[in-house]
């Protein structure tokens, strides 16, 4: 279970906060008297910046510099006790939200921001658990043929394979021959994960995640652990349900909606208000839209946003045991049902599986576990939508209608004024990487009718009619928004707002906009997004816009 609102009642503003910048006057709401983790952090944040509009007014070609320097190994042993124990991990995760880490140093840091080490742990302690997981990994490792019969092991290795081979050849850690000892590592880390998580087994973009981890920790048996770690809350996005995906993209529409209600119509008026080119962005926390390095440095500040969840005991290494099917029509007991790669049970009522049916292909799963679905890849959902038509008619089909988001109103708006994100500046022509684009993706999600959002879209029959601007609404509460991670949904419209004016002024349709935002693949400006996005996501936290129970009634199944 994740962490919930309490936990992110950790730092008070004169933890960090000097003097100099504390608000004059003290505001005397719950929510402040305790204020939340993250709030505390961009509490900070918002007010060194002294206006939000200072960011949004920057021009596209200037350089951004980071809050401060990234954490060294000097001062991160600052955060830790004559013993080696983590003392303030709160701190030390507002000291990496403010400028990351030292790429030295990340192997170790990470493995506290990714939730591996239970509480308390000593230098010599930490030492012995790693080893001591590791070996667990190995003996994990050797056991696939016991796990897995051998037509199931066969399809899991070659379709991880297949992944594998196109997964950041560009970066050095992972250039060379197919059969380098890096690709095998990140082979039988996703192979062993998939054997040993029968029901989440391997779905493509889990190569994107476990990637940079990989990298980072130089060691297959540490990367699968802290693989682990962060699948605990990940896993979600690859339900068959749809469920968790569903979620971001009703909170993310919620917040474009809020933050630029001009914008947002523009989306409805284009056909492009269903966000389906951001799935890439909202299933991997945008570990694609950046450059190699600069995405460690963006995951690691936005794992640094979350409150620390170590685990009770340890890492568990081993999810649950494949679910039975249900009894079939003969009353005969039908095998466990193992997930394979980009394969979902049929018949299930998934408001993502029967979206996704219109490009799915009947497969006979082996030992006769029933008819099996073939998931649309993430190129042949870019299909579906095209071929969709009329976009409506996907409505109907996705889980959590009008539970996902609720219309409440507000007194007050997200932003001080829209002035600014009316006046953006955005030039994306301008080069930030030289690495080179993926192949496009598209993306699977949208609103339920019913939602509030969707009572108030232009008819089918003529989706570019012109559509009033619609109210403003409520958000879900921090621990909720985004399904816990807030901070990730403020950095996908950070990078929506960078590109604001050039979507409408050239009038992008969805298509265009779609193209537009794949050439833009590794190469989006972290400075700016960050600095944007830290901005928003204070000013969010700042105005108190949300409230537990509105945030239960957006989040609560339906």
């Amino acid at each position: 279970m994740g962490p919930l609102l309490e936990d992110w009642d950790i730092i008070s503003p004169k933890d960090v906060i000097g003097s100099d910048v504390l608000l004059a006057e003290k505001r005397s709401s719950l929510t402040t008297a305790a204020l939340p983790f993250t709030q505390s952090i961009l509490f900070q944040v918002g007010r060194t910046l002294s206006k939000v509009q200072q960011v949004l007014s920057w021009s596209y070609g200037e350089d951004v510099k980071p809050f401060k320097p990234p954490l060294s190994d000097a001062e991160f042993h600052t955060y830790l006790n004559h013993e080696g124990q983590l003392s303030r991990p709160e701190e030390l995760r507002l000291r990496i939200y403010h400028g990351g880490v030292e790429p030295s140093l990340r192997k170790v840091v990470w493995r506290y921001l990714l939730n591996v080490y239970p509480d308390g742990l000593t230098g010599r302690e930490r030492m012995d658990y790693m080893k001591r997981k590791s070996r667990e990994y190995e003996q994990l490792k050797s056991e696939w043929a016991q796990r897995v019969n051998t037509e199931d092991l066969e399809f899991i290795r070659s379709t991880v394979l297949k992944d594998v081979l196109r997964t950041d050849r560009a970066h050095p850690y992972y250039a060379g021959p197919e059969d380098g000892p890096h690709l095998r590592a990140l082979h039988d880390l996703l192979t062993t994960y998939a054997v040993t998580h029968p029901q989440v087994s391997y779905c493509q973009g889990m190569s994107d995640l476990a990637s940079p981890i990989l990298a980072v920790m130089d060691h297959e048996g540490h990367a699968f652990v802290c693989f682990c770690g962060i699948m605990k809350r990940l896993a979600a996005n690859f339900h068959p349900d749809g469920r968790a995906m569903a979620t971001k993209f009703a909170h993310l529409k919620l917040l474009l909606r809020h933050a630029d209600p001009d914008f947002y119509q523009y989306l409805q008026e284009a056909g492009a208000d269903d966000l389906f080119f951001c799935y890439r962005w909202l299933l991997l926390e945008l570990k694609r839209e950046f450059a190699f390095d600069d995405a460690l440095r963006m995951l690691e500040i936005t794992w640094s946003s979350l409150p620390p969840d170590p685990p009770e005991h340890e890492v568990e290494l081993v999810g649950p045991p494949s679910q039975v099917a249900d009894t079939g029509f003969g009353g005969h007991k039908r095998r466990p049902v193992r997930q394979r790669h980009m394969l979902r049970p049929a018949g299930g009522g998934s408001a993502f599986e029967d979206a996704v049916d219109h490009l799915s292909t009947s497969s006979q799963g082996p030992g006769g576990g029933g008819r099996l679905l073939r998931q649309a890849s993430l190129d042949g959902l870019q299909q579906l939508r095209n071929n969709m038509g009329t976009r409506r008619d996907l409505l109907v089909q996705l889980p959590h209608p009008a539970a996902l988001i609720s219309s409440k109103s507000l007194s007050e708006p997200l932003l001080n004024s829209p002035d600014p994100l009316l006046s953006s500046s955005s030039h994306p022509d301008s080069p930030s990487s030289s690495s080179p684009p993926s192949t496009q993706e598209a993306s699977p999600g949208e609103m339920a009718v019913g939602s509030p959002l969707m009572q108030e879209a232009g008819s089918p029959g003529d989706p570019g009619s012109s559509v009033p601007p619609p109210p403003p609404v409520g958000l879900p509460p921090p621990q909720e928004f985004g399904r816990g991670n807030p901070f990730m949904l403020f950095l996908c419209l950070a990078i929506l707002l960078e590109h604001r004016d050039h979507i409408m002024r050239n009038s992008l349709d969805y298509n265009e906009l779609a193209m537009h935002f794949d050439r833009l693949v590794r190469k989006h400006h972290l400075g700016r997004v960050l600095r944007r996005a830290k901005a928003l996501f204070a000013d969010y936290l700042q105005s108190e816009v949300w409230d537990s129970e509105e945030g239960a009634e957006a989040t609560a199944p339906s």
